[in-house]
């Protein structure tokens, strides 16, 4: 496991590049008094590896913006593609004169993923009022529009964006957004992907192609589980479908406590594990990146970890 002894580390993204794995991760100093306040400091960090178990910390990678910036309280969950030799990462970001409540996404670009520029033209993406939630209504004081998932389909970039529908049950109104985009700096938010509604909320998706499938992965809390076709518990969910778009099976558990924002990757060598972060275990906030797990395609559709 990847334990910095300094700090947390939870959400995390990869790419992997040049016979190395890049982690990128969110970070907090240790010995908080409440390990929940790592939220408003965290930064990402970031770390190389061969074979996804040895870890070589490279420091911090990107952090919040000066004062007065729309960034300037914390950065948060995204995730890194490459594009015509440069690399490409979107970050959540909140700034201290709205308290945080207000979640916009901003793009950085790098050319060797180790010195990051910020895009003159941030925020990037922000959430469209005509199909999702804003601070207004909102039953957790705050808009949701962050842990960014990139990738590349049909010759056009996409982003899963964790947020909520604008209408609907409260305790149901967590979603799965989509945006577009020609070059990864201008975006066009569309609608959000057809998942049955039953979360309140639906962190740091992931979605992958196996054969005639697609993976839909993201996380909740027990208390925002409120479709009761799924079990109450905290943990990483996937559904599956014909589609990118939908419409998705009914999700069901991949990975419980205390591992939790899970991510399928394909090694080098062609097999798929799953990496997550552990959280409580022990009495104690571990703040920590598992081993790889290894994970088994079924035929019917569903998967096995471990």
């Amino acid at each position: 496991m990847y334990v910095p002894q300094d700090r947390y580390v939870w959400d995390f993204w990869l790419i992997a590049h040049a016979g190395r794995y890049h982690l990128f991760h969110l970070q907090a100093p240790r010995g908080l008094p409440d390990p929940e306040m790592r939220h408003g400091l965290a930064t990402v960090g970031h770390a190389v590896s061969q074979d996804l178990v040895h870890w070589q910390d490279l420091g911090a990678a990107l952090g919040p913006g000066r004062p007065g910036e729309w960034d300037d309280r914390a950065i948060w969950t995204g995730s890194v593609i490459k594009r015509d030799g440069l690399f490409y990462m979107l970050y959540t970001g909140t700034c201290r004169a709205e308290g945080g409540r207000v979640q916009r996404i901003g793009l950085a670009v790098s050319r060797d993923l180790l010195h990051w520029e910020k895009h003159p033209g941030n925020p990037v993406l922000e959430a469209d009022s005509e199909w999702y939630e804003g601070v207004e209504g909102s039953p957790f004081g705050e808009l949701a529009w962050r842990d960014p998932y990139l990738f590349q389909h049909e010759g056009v970039y996409f982003a899963l964006i964790t947020a909520r529908r604008g209408e609907g049950e409260p305790n149901k109104r967590g979603c799965i957004a989509t945006a577009r985009s020609e070059d990864l700096v201008h975006w066009q938010v569309g609608p959000p992907l057809e998942v049955p509604a039953g979360f309140a909320q639906m962190e740091v998706p992931q979605a992958i192609r196996h054969e005639d499938r697609f993976y839909l992965l993201f996380s909740s809390e027990a208390g925002w589980v409120a479709d009761e076709r799924c079990p109450r518990a905290t943990g990483t969910f996937y559904a599956t479908a014909p589609t990118l778009f939908g419409p998705y099976s009914v999700p069901k558990p991949l990975l419980g406590d205390p591992f939790y924002a899970a991510k399928l990757i394909q090694t080098f060598r062609g097999r798929w594990v799953a990496l997550a972060w552990v959280g409580t275990a022990g009495g104690g906030f571990i703040g920590g990146i598992s081993d790889p797990m290894p994970v088994r395609f079924k035929a019917d559709g569903e998967i096995e970890v471990g």
